[in-house]
């Protein structure tokens, strides 16, 4: 659906056009419509989708922007998880005040200096409010904010939100707007501890699920990397030599590991390496994700919490050192690649600890192609091709064979036996190699070797 079709207002299509957005995506089609007509929304959507427009183009359009300055009140409230996220969305908003300079945005977040903040809420209050669940409430507490005259209230990433513990703050400013005001929440899942509070507060709303698009994004391919159980260090310098990303994002599930893969790429002869996590400052974070955003670096580690949510174009490739708890995250790790009408890749290395995730993953639709290692290169296998392999390992007898074959047709010569016998116990201590090393993989990893059957097919 073109956007010109949503019936928007000059200066909200002005920027459209100024931005590059011409068709709606799937969410936003949806979305866009039901917002614009004061209706409340619970929508599943990823990261990636389009999902911050589908808000912020019904809310802008709506706005009375022509109050005066000295009556100006708060007319909507976007409420973000993380820092990086609301600066992000209140960017976007910044798009539309190039073209419509009476619209007014404040971004409140942690960090950033509260007194500035709270000198500028004394001039006047802004139309729309951007900010993290623990400064708005801070400001509202302190009598700065005012939250009562809100006719639009968006909750974005809700189930992060929960996650961080932060759902009690959103609870507590929901009781504060409006009773008719128009709440939208978007969220990658529904937790069922939400559902009280969905029930609560989004009384008639839709119910949106566009979250099985996200998937099926043909511009994502899918990589499972088959390591063989060797050292993460080996693996991963193999992969990073393999690939020539022009921004690639490295995941990890803790903080603490994030210093540990920059050791290793380090190690490795990759110098400027970016990082995203939460125990960066607040200034310290911004700082990066402006050099991220700058092209400074090749290849960045971060966390899921500290990188979700946040847009950066370029990236080429993905690599998740692990697979999450909440394979919901997954899907935003490889959603930060393949975006626009960009081609992107999502590596994941095969080990123990995420065998039964990439069943769950393949169940929820994601298709991955099977990839090896072979001579520095990512080579992707066949399935018949491993399991020839194995076929020949077994038929080392017929390999013994042939050589008392062959030195029953040469002539006899001093010393022939003895070197048949050191062939045939080169070739017996090769197969008795072969068999302890198989025979250990089975006892320690045998769901391990099922799934990689199954994957690789040998």
């Amino acid at each position: 659906m073109n956007f010109s079709n949503f019936g928007f207002k000059r200066y909200v299509n002005e920027t459209l056009d100024d931005i590059g957005f011409v068709e709606a995506t799937s969410i936003q089609e949806k979305v866009i419509p039901l917002i614009k007509k004061h209706q409340n929304v619970v929508a599943l959507a990823h990261t990636g989708t389009g999902k911050t427009h589908s808000f912020l183009l019904p809310i802008i359009n709506n706005l009375d922007i022509n109050i005066p300055f000295e009556k100006r009140r708060v007319q909507a409230l976007i409420i973000a998880p993380t820092r990086e996220l609301a600066k992000q969305i209140y960017d976007n908003i910044r798009d539309f005040q190039k073209r419509e300079s009476k619209i007014t945005a404040s971004l409140f977040i942690g960090g950033e200096d509260i007194n500035k903040s709270i000198e500028n809420l004394e001039k006047t209050q802004p139309m729309i409010v951007v900010g993290t669940p623990t400064r708005i409430k801070e400001l509202y507490e302190q009598n700065h904010l005012k939250l009562t005259t809100t006719d639009y209230v968006v909750i974005d990433e809700c189930d992060m939100i929960f996650d961080l513990g932060f759902i009690e703050d959103v609870d507590f400013m929901l009781s504060k707007v409006k009773k008719d005001a128009v709440i939208s929440l978007f969220s990658a899942t529904i937790h069922e501890t939400l559902r009280p509070f969905i029930k609560r507060y989004l009384k008639q709303s839709i119910f949106i699920d566009d979250s099985k698009n996200e998937p099926s994004n043909k511009n994502i391919k899918h990589v499972l990397i088959d390591t063989k159980n060797r050292e993460l260090d080996e693996n991963l310098g193999k992969v990073v030599d393999s690939i020539n990303p022009f921004l690639c994002l490295i995941f990890v599930n803790h903080k603490e590991d994030v210093s540990k893969i920059i050791h290793i790429l380090r190690n490795h002869g990759i110098q400027n390496i970016g990082e995203l996590h939460g125990d960066l400052q607040p200034r310290t974070r911004m700082n990066m994700l402006k050099k991220i955003k700058n092209n400074e670096f090749k290849f960045v580690v971060a966390t899921d919490v500290a990188a979700r949510g946040v847009d950066i174009k370029g990236i080429s490739h993905v690599i998740s050192i692990d697979l999450p708890t909440d394979l919901s995250y997954y899907i935003h790790r490889a959603g930060r690649t393949g975006r626009s009408k960009f081609q992107g890749i999502s590596y994941v290395l095969l080990n123990v600890k995420n065998q039964s995730k990439i069943e769950d993953l393949t169940k929820k639709g994601i298709s991955f192609e099977a990839q090896r290692l072979i001579e520095g290169n990512l080579v992707q296998i066949k399935k018949g091709a491993a399991r020839t392999q194995k076929r020949n390992q077994q038929n080392l007898d017929v390999e013994s064979q042939q050589v008392i074959s062959k030195y029953k047709k040469q002539s006899v010569k001093p010393g022939y036996k003895q070197k048949r016998k050191r062939e045939l116990e080169k070739i017996q201590q090769k197969r008795k190699r072969a068999h302890i090393k198989e025979s250990i993989k089975k006892i320690k990893k045998e769901k391990y070797m099922k799934r990689r059957e199954e994957i690789f097919g040998d």
